[in-house]
């Protein structure tokens, strides 16, 4: 307390102070004397004081008749103005409320509990005020919840009953009042198994120990019963799913809850749903029926239509069998004529043409002998070019004649190994031959490479694709160049890439003549390798590429180095050409002339003429 008892009463002033609530003594005045220490911690704030304050300050909601010295005391209070705890708002000293519970009473002699506490009358009011500022959100929290738990009883479409451990009803919800019939007033207290699980579905009754809510209430499982019988306030039975859970306080069990949901809306449906699809059976049946005889009539026309269509397609397919003989036939006929032809020329070539030109070439050799000296220097050299003409002739037809047996099949590749450099100077030799004397001059490169070909036709392939770039045409002629001087040097090179030898052919003219091109495409298939076609940018001519596999060949030999040291500048020794023309080897520079797209290194040192 504030004012400390000195004597005999300190003992009851230290256990006031224990007191769990605060304790106020008002006089008669209704001024407050005294308070223990909780009551100071409520009330009074830092730099204010409590003692001498107005009750009705810090309680403004207190009935100020209950004061002692009032004269408005009212009569039937209890004479030691005992109150029961009523709850009001309190106030504190810097004027900040809360929510407490007050209870008062009359002592009739303060003196005898406070001897010095500075106050004249004898009788005083003694306030126990509880502070419910921590009760009253819990109550506020638990009546919330109250109300939730309420609203969700209420929206809830199952049927929910509780009920206590004697299986009577103490909870119901609105759903579970409708299902059944009653009002939920008239449910509560009743015995929730007599009332509405007393029978079975055939009527037999159902006693309350076998029911799933007694085993719940005896022994705490849970139930989950499928189409259980309910039975309404008018007798009627109510399938329903029926559910039973414990109510447990803690581990104690303390009752029972029942849901239940309604099955006559589901069972409603699925009756409605067995009736349509029974509907929808009996109408597919009337309209399979109705519709046989016309899927009948479709069935014989549709048979009736492939049949048709069948005999239609015999018809065209033997029409068409007919059409493509007498095609056939045509083309047979067709093939037979172009094979008689074709026999026909290579038989002119052959004999006919071939035998009437070597005769007249031999001839005019003799003439251009002229073993007697008997004809004039002009008329010689004419013989001369006569007799060369001839020979030029008679080679191409010659070659003409062993493409076509090749072609045909008739002759086959005779492959062995041999030099490529003298395949490539047999090459050389023959296009000679086929354009005549001093016509071209040639700048060749033939490393020593052994491959596996068939050297004569090879050699003529090479020959023919000279030919085709030399542009020599039938007569031996060859076109003059539009800006007057033309270089007329044919370049031949040849190079091991990998497994095949490569050749390639450059001259001054584009090529693709229809004698000579198709010889050598056809040789070069028949060798297993290819032939390409580049462009020469900066030149009017083309290159040909000539590739073939080298097959059992060993490839690049090694040559011979000579004891005597050659400088690379000097060029091999001149070696005489069939034909009346020369071929010297290249410097060993023109390796490099495969490696490139322009033209290699044509220079003076490396052409010769013919």
């Amino acid at each position: 307390m504030s004012s400390r008892p000195s004597r005999g009463t300190a003992r009851l002033a230290a256990i006031l102070d224990a007191l769990p609530d605060a304790l106020v003594l008002v006089n008669a005045n209704g001024t407050i004397v005294n308070a223990n220490a909780i009551a100071l911690e409520a009330f009074e704030t830092p730099g204010t004081a409590l003692v001498g304050r107005g009750l009705l300050d810090l309680l403004p909601q207190f009935d100020s008749k209950l004061i002692p010295g009032s004269m408005r005391r009212p009569d039937h209070i209890d004479p030691r103005a005992r109150t029961k705890p009523t709850r009001m708002v309190a106030r504190r000293t810097d004027g900040t409320e809360f929510p407490v519970e007050v209870t008062s009473a009359n002592l009739e002699n303060g003196q005898q509990a406070y001897d010095s506490s500075g106050y004249t009358g004898d009788e005083l009011l003694m306030l126990v005020v509880r502070d419910l500022s921590g009760t009253v959100d819990t109550e506020a929290e638990l009546a919330r919840s109250q109300r939730q738990t309420e609203m969700i009883l209420r929206a809830a479409s199952e049927g929910v009953v509780g009920t206590d451990t004697d299986g009577r009803i103490v909870l119901v919800n609105p759903a579970a009042a409708q299902i059944l019939g009653y009002r939920a007033g008239e449910l509560g207290g009743r015995e929730l198994h007599t009332l509405v699980l007393h029978s079975r579905a055939d009527g037999s009754p159902f006693p309350y120990d076998e029911s799933p809510l007694a085993d719940t209430l005896r022994s705490g499982r849970k139930h989950r019963v499928r189409g259980q019988v309910l039975y309404a306030k008018n007798g009627d039975q109510l399938p329903v799913d029926l559910t039973t859970a414990p109510v447990r306080d803690g581990d104690q069990l303390v009752g029972a809850v029942m849901t239940f949901l309604d099955r006559r809306p589901y069972d409603a449906l699925a009756e409605e749903k067995e009736k349509a699809e029974r509907e929808h059976a009996e109408e597919l049946e009337r309209l399979a029926e109705e519709h046989a005889s016309e899927l009948t009539a479709l069935r014989q026309g549709h048979v009736t239509e492939l049949e048709e269509l069948r005999e239609q397609h015999a018809e065209e397919l033997a029409a068409n069998e007919e059409r493509y003989a007498a095609l056939g036939e045509r083309e047979k006929d067709r093939y037979e004529a172009l094979a008689a032809r074709h026999d026909q020329l290579l038989t002119l070539l052959g004999r006919s043409l071939r035998g009437p030109l070597d005769e007249l070439r031999r001839e005019l050799s003799a003439l251009a002998a002229d073993d007697a000296g008997q004809l004039w220097p002009e008329a010689n050299q004419v013989l001369h070019h006569l007799s060369a003409g001839y020979a030029r002739i008679t080679t191409l037809i010659d070659n003409v004649l062993g493409y076509q047996r090749l072609d045909a099949g008739s002759e086959q590749v005779v492959r062995t190994k041999v030099m490529l450099d003298a395949v490539v100077g047999a090459g050389v030799d023959g296009a000679v031959e086929l354009v005549g004397p001093g016509r071209v001059q040639f700048a060749v490169h033939a490393p020593p490479i052994e491959a596996e070909v068939d050297p004569r036709l090879l050699a003529t392939a090479l020959a023919h694709l000279v030919a085709n770039v030399a542009g020599v045409d039938a007569t031996g002629n060859t076109p003059v160049a539009a800006g007057g001087y033309l270089d007329n040097t044919v370049v031949v090179a040849a190079a091991q890439r990998g497994e095949v030898v490569r050749i390639e052919v450059r001259g001054p003219y584009g090529g693709g003549d229809p004698v000579h091109e198709p010889i050598v495409r056809g040789i070069v298939r028949a060798h297993g390798g290819v032939l390409q076609t580049h462009e020469v940018p900066g030149t009017s001519g083309s290159a040909f590429v000539l590739e073939v596999p080298i097959g059992g060949g060993a490839g690049s030999v090694a040559a011979a180095v000579p004891h005597t040291a050659v400088p690379a500048e000097e060029t091999a020794p001149v070696e005489p050409a069939s034909g009346g023309g020369r071929r010297r080897a290249r410097r060993a520079s023109t390796d490099a002339f495969l490696e490139i797209e322009a033209p290699g290194a044509e220079d003076g040192s490396g052409a010769e003429s013919t």
